[in-house]
């Protein structure tokens, strides 16, 4: 009985460092992605405007339209990058705590 408490209270802190693991990856794809969106919209909003100034005709406002599709699959390249870095540095983490290194 004392072995499986204690067993769980290893496996509490360490699924609460591996949230935080998670939550720290997670933070800066976010920001990436938020920099990819602010960056491509500003650039779609500059596009726009030039189209509309050049009176540019229906093929090219549909690329413009296309290019707000990139948007979404640049943000889910950085959330899916944050995500695999944080798999991966939970697995070093795991395999310290074997090793005896852990904290």
């Amino acid at each position: 009985m004392i072995k499986s408490i204690s067993g769980r209270v290893g496996d509490m802190a360490a699924n609460a460092r591996s949230i935080e693991v998670l939550k720290a990856h997670k933070r800066w794809a976010d920001v990436y992605s938020l920099v990819s969106i602010v960056l491509v919209v500003g650039l779609m909003s500059i596009t726009a405007l030039l189209a509309d100034a050049a009176n540019t005709d229906t093929a090219t406002r549909v690329g413009m339209f296309i290019t707000i599709v990139a948007v979404v699959i640049v943000v889910s390249i950085w959330q899916a990058a944050g995500l695999a870095v944080a798999r991966v540095h939970r697995i070093l983490l795991e395999q310290q705590d074997e090793m005896g290194l852990g904290h």
